[in-house]
């Protein structure tokens, strides 16, 4: 054991002449803990907030959608199919039409959008049957009507379960003229809730043939659904398939279309870092505070010390030492409650959140041990650097300047 290592020992764990010394080192060390725990527990839920919203939006919408510009409408699939088929991360390309109606049952009615794709199809783009309640996903009931998905929210608005027939009211049909609205009708087969209240509430699921009929678009279409690869490649391939297509095609990623979301959940991720960023901080000052009472009730001995040939470099490496160890204990500890703390919220979900409002219904915590590197190295680091002003007090200090009052 080397002597700066000995000694600085022993200013930490022996008793103090100044009695709430011992106290303040203990404080800091717990400070320290909080601060670390704070952050790790942070950006866990920073991250958990990210992916979960990701992963609903990745398996309930496709990750790329092509349409023509000024509402316009594909006539043939053919020619534009074996285009974006020659892209190697597409996976799969299927028609759909996406347009607005109102749906009505009995005294209640809401505007929603109806997306129509062929059954077969909707398994390839859509994770729907994750997310379905009740029902089943089909768009064809016993008697060969046509079937209709919604989303709970809007069930539970309209008060309609499974079985209900509803109707739907398109106001403007693009190929017709006439504002004379078509009316079709529909019966519930299935209900879904994905706890996204965009999707919930707005978007309605059946046929292409039935949103066709609907519609009178005969055999056109809104444009493709494509589902990716690797979905996190969207932003690169709808670069791509825009460049390869040109006007008057117009692709857009999922990113583009929560583009708002996602820049949320950037904005505010500094923010609260910064704040408790604070905690740590403060933990930081702690750690100053008590080792520069340590210096200054060990002055006498300090001058002993130094009268005795223990030089500057290691003085300061006895404060050096103090501040490692009051670094890495806080920093384990911080590490033993942050696990406790995720553990528990993950294994009992103790606390919840509205749906409605976050997309979930339980706070999500996703730790990562890259996190518990990055933080625990800064906060052993800082408590290292928080020993430099306490250091070169105690290093300034001179034999006679230290026994002068004694």
């Amino acid at each position: 054991m080397s002597l700066p290592f000995f000694i600085a020992k022993r200013h930490l764990f022996n008793r103090h002449k100044i009695g709430y010394i011992s106290f303040i080192s203990i404080i800091s060390t717990i400070g320290l803990a909080v601060g670390v725990a704070a952050l790790i527990i942070t950006i866990s839920v920073l991250n958990g907030f990210e992916n979960v919203i990701k992963e609903k939006l990745i398996g309930f919408d496709a990750h790329i959608r092509l349409r023509l510009f000024n509402g316009q409408t594909f006539e043939s699939a053919d020619s534009i199919s074996l285009k974006l088929a020659e892209i190697p991360a597409i996976r799969e390309i299927v028609p759909y039409i996406h347009a607005t109606v109102m749906i009505r049952y009995k005294s209640a009615a809401d505007g929603v959008v109806l997306e129509g794709l062929r059954e077969d199809d909707i398994h390839k783009t859509l994770d729907i049957q994750r997310f379905l309640k009740t029902g089943s996903m089909t768009f064809h009931t016993e008697n060969n009507g046509d079937g209709i998905v919604i989303g709970k929210k809007l069930a539970n608005y309209l008060d309609a379960d499974i079985g209900d027939r509803v109707y739907l009211f398109v106001l403007h049909s693009p190929s017709e003229s006439s504002t004379r609205p078509r009316v079709g009708t529909f019966t519930i087969t299935g209900i879904y809730e994905s706890g996204i209240a965009d999707y919930d509430d707005i978007f309605v699921y059946t046929s292409l043939e039935a949103t066709q009929k609907l519609f009178n678009l005969g055999n056109q279409f809104s444009g493709f659904q494509m589902i990716l690869n690797n979905p996190y490649d969207a932003g690169a391939v709808t670069d791509q398939i825009n460049s390869i297509l040109g006007y008057p095609y117009h692709a857009m990623s999922w990113l583009d279309l929560h583009m708002n979301l996602f820049e949320w959940l950037r904005v505010q991720r500094l923010p609260i870092m910064i704040i408790f960023g604070l905690i740590a901080l403060v933990a930081i000052f702690n750690i100053i505070s008590s080792l520069t009472m340590i210096v200054i009730e060990k002055t006498k001995d300090i001058g002993v010390l130094k009268s005795m040939g223990i030089n500057r470099r290691q003085i300061g490496a006895v404060f050096l030492i103090e501040g490692t160890i009051i670094g890495i204990a806080g920093t384990f500890l911080g590490f033993i409650i942050a696990i406790v703390l995720t553990w528990i919220q993950m294994r009992f979900n103790i606390i919840s959140i509205p749906e409605d409002v976050y997309f979930m219904n339980q706070l999500p915590i996703e730790p990562k041990p890259v996190y518990f590197m990055v933080i625990g190295t800064i906060a052993i680091i800082s408590s290292m650097a928080a020993t430099i002003y306490p250091s070169l007090k105690a290093m300034r200090l001179t034999p006679t300047e230290a026994i002068r009052y004694e």
